[in-house]
């Protein structure tokens, strides 16, 4: 028990050295701060809990802040998600989520208004197995759980089908394998800490023990996941020159290439004339072999004249000929189209075509499609 003691002190200490190290150290996490934010607000999420749990154990605060903490509870699973959005460049409508996320947050708001403030938090559980009040917060809890765990799965996922726009070395490779290990254990994280609580509400005498026990796997997990997916760079998801780390970004700043419209120029040649775009799994790599240069000196001459990512550079290829096709007399499908022209989902033409032409590939071939 002892031993456990310490560890949600530990958490919170260690956290809050993590949360600052995150905002204020530009390495990894690219040039997107909103990352940056997610991140830490998730962390935030954990510190605090450890935080209510030491003082909840020690009896220094009512159980009413325990509510309050645990309300941010159901937060973990949809920033975990975004994060990873974030993360690998993914498109997410975050207009759609919010009055969602606003409705989610209200009703759990109305179920946590009838706590008694005036209850420690062993007494409060006690309180709960014995009233019908208590069987609403254990379908509560059963159903933020489940959403958390399904949402970091969900995570996982786009974690591991997210296209990478460079080869991987082998440092990198196994760094990116060590971070998918490291998310399917935060999902079994959940799990366990789900399992514990629940136990722990049918052991009252043990309970203190299982939120020692729920921050002693947060150490372990979480904050491990949070320092390794700082060492495998964002670059490797967006390919933009700006998410180097800002050490890389100085170095080539003072390299020869000082000017890069010329590289610029030669990148569009070689883009077009090969018709490199129509390869689905187009990689930095493969137009900097061919041209002979680096990829962040590829990366650079994209950024700095196009001013856009390479995945956006890439995608305006694909969406002219994309336009062509379309308003042919008997075009194909738009999904078989899509293919056709490199893109490896419909969902990626259709997110791709709307914002390199306000408009969808329907709308567009009903205004160009010539008259018979």
């Amino acid at each position: 028990m002892n031993f456990l003691s310490v560890f949600p002190v530990l958490s919170v200490i260690f956290g809050l050295v993590l949360m600052i190290f995150i905002l204020f150290n530009k390495f990894g996490l690219g040039n997107n701060k909103r990352i940056r934010y997610v991140l830490s607000f998730l962390l935030f999420i954990y510190v605090i809990t450890a935080l209510d749990y030491h003082l909840s154990i020690t009896n220094q605060i009512p159980v009413t802040y325990s509510g309050v903490t645990y309300f941010f509870y159901h937060f973990t699973g949809l920033l975990f998600y975004y994060f990873i959005a974030l993360y690998t460049k993914s498109e997410i409508n975050t207009k759609k989520w919010v009055p969602i996320v606003v409705g989610y947050t209200l009703l759990r708001i109305l179920v946590f208004l009838p706590f008694d403030q005036n209850q420690d938090l062993q007494g409060f559980v006690a309180a709960l197995e014995t009233s019908n009040y208590g069987i609403l917060v254990l379908v509560e809890y059963i159903l933020v759980s489940s959403i958390n765990i399904a949402l970091m799965f969900l995570a996982y996922k786009k974690l591991k089908k997210a296209p990478l726009l460079i080869e991987l070395n082998e440092n990198q490779k196994n760094l990116y394998k060590w971070i998918k290990i490291i998310i399917i254990a935060i999902v079994f994280l959940q799990i366990i800490v789900f399992v514990t609580t629940i136990l722990g509400s049918l052991d009252i005498g043990n309970f203190n023990f299982y939120l020692k026990f729920e921050t002693l796997i947060y150490s372990i997990f979480f904050f491990i996941f949070a320092f390794s997916i700082m060492h495998f760079p964002v670059f490797a998801y967006s390919g933009n020159f700006e998410d180097l780390p800002t050490s890389t970004i100085e170095k080539y700043a003072k390299s020869s290439l000082s000017d890069s419209s010329d590289l610029f120029e030669k990148i569009k040649a070689i883009v077009n004339e090969e018709k490199m775009y129509l390869d689905f799994d187009l990689k930095l790599n493969t137009i900097a072999e061919k041209l002979d240069q680096s990829i962040h000196h590829i990366s650079q001459a994209i950024n700095q004249n196009a001013k856009m990512s390479f995945t956006d550079f890439i995608s305006s290829f694909r969406i002219e000929e994309a336009k062509k096709k379309l308003i042919e007399p008997k075009p194909d499908t738009i999904f078989a189209i899509s293919l056709d022209v490199g893109f490896n989902s419909k969902a990626a033409f259709y997110t791709a075509f709307k914002k390199h032409t306000q408009m969808t590939p329907t709308e567009f071939k009903k205004l160009y499609k010539p008259i018979d």
